[in-house]
């Protein structure tokens, strides 16, 4: 139907003009209705390609809503809100984590506030329950430094990753390489030749994020010990808000009898509390081997989680 009336219209335009050609030497009633037939004839094919095109696109909506049961639509419209309104301050990651925030020795970690993973689903698989997470990662992100949240939260099953740090290792990059695959910018940090080296750091929408780990695996003596939390954890903290926080450049020395900043009170308080961490001779030096460590926190020994096997 429709390409006949285009053939019509089209038509009907060639006559009008030839018979104003015919005509346009003097003005008569033939060359006047030549001029309102050819008017009406453009005015006809797009009024003709507006009115057709809407009942096209409104016929194939109604034809695909009307095959679909209503069960159905009802079903993948919860899933799809299950994938990304869950509410990421109030989940259940943030409350399998708060032992960890509650204990930990960081100054502001009691303070801080946080996002977290979506339930883990155990009928999936680890990547597949990464990506799960992007849609939330990608809005903290985007709201993290207006918000002032300090970091997001991955839950991992504690009994399938958390069991010793090489298999905990291997599941942090998973996780961070589906993320990093996922960056917004292309960037793909997880995929650079130079992520052993002092120049590389995780980011991900160009911005800067420090990477932390906790899991069952490790002793209470450990920096990275989990406090009886059953789960293993990967904390993802913005540089905004260490800035917000104040905590002073990374720095090998400490003022242990007086701490003079943040970072300073945070060492001595890990330290006193039996659980201090290595601190190096130089600020130069690969951030990768700090994400996930071996099971001796004062070790120099690097745990190359991040090489695939």
């Amino acid at each position: 139907i429709m390409r006949a009336w285009s053939i019509f219209v089209d038509a009907s335009r060639i006559c009008a003009l030839l018979i104003f050609l015919y005509c346009s030497l003097t003005i008569s009633p033939y060359s006047i209705t030549s001029v309102i037939l050819l008017l009406v004839t453009f005015y006809c094919l797009d009024k003709h390609h507006v009115i057709f095109h809407h009942v096209t696109t409104s016929t194939n909506k109604s034809a695909t809503d009307s095959s679909v049961p209503a069960d159905i639509i009802k079903q993948y419209t919860s899933q799809i809100l299950d994938y990304v309104l869950y509410d990421a301050e109030l989940c259940r990651a943030l409350e399998e984590f708060e032992p960890i925030k509650a204990n930990t020795h960081c100054v502001f970690a009691k303070k801080s506030r946080l996002w977290g993973s979506p339930n883990y689903d155990p009928a999936l698989s680890l990547e597949e329950n990464v990506k799960r997470s992007i849609p939330a990662v990608i809005k903290f992100l985007a709201v993290s430094e207006h918000l002032k949240l300090d970091g997001f939260v991955v839950v991992l099953p504690g009994d399938q990753y958390g069991c010793d740090p090489n298999t905990f290792g291997r599941a942090v990059r998973t996780v961070l390489s589906v993320l990093s695959s996922a960056d917004p910018t292309g960037y793909d940090c997880m995929s650079k030749s130079f992520i052993g080296s002092a120049g590389w750091g995780f980011e991900l929408n160009h911005m800067p994020i420090f990477v932390t780990t906790f899991a069952p695996c490790y002793p209470s003596k450990h920096s990275r010990y989990a406090f009886g939390a059953k789960h293993a954890f990967i904390l993802l903290q913005p540089m905004h808000s260490f800035v917000r926080h104040d905590i002073g450049d990374d720095t090998p020395h400490t003022s242990w009898d007086q701490p003079k900043t943040v970072r300073d009170r945070i060492r001595v308080s890990y330290k006193s509390n039996d659980r201090p961490y290595l601190i190096r001779e130089t600020v130069r030096y690969p951030a990768v081997h700090d994400i996930v460590r071996g099971m001796d926190s004062m070790c120099s020994d690097v745990l190359p989680w991040w090489k695939p096997d």
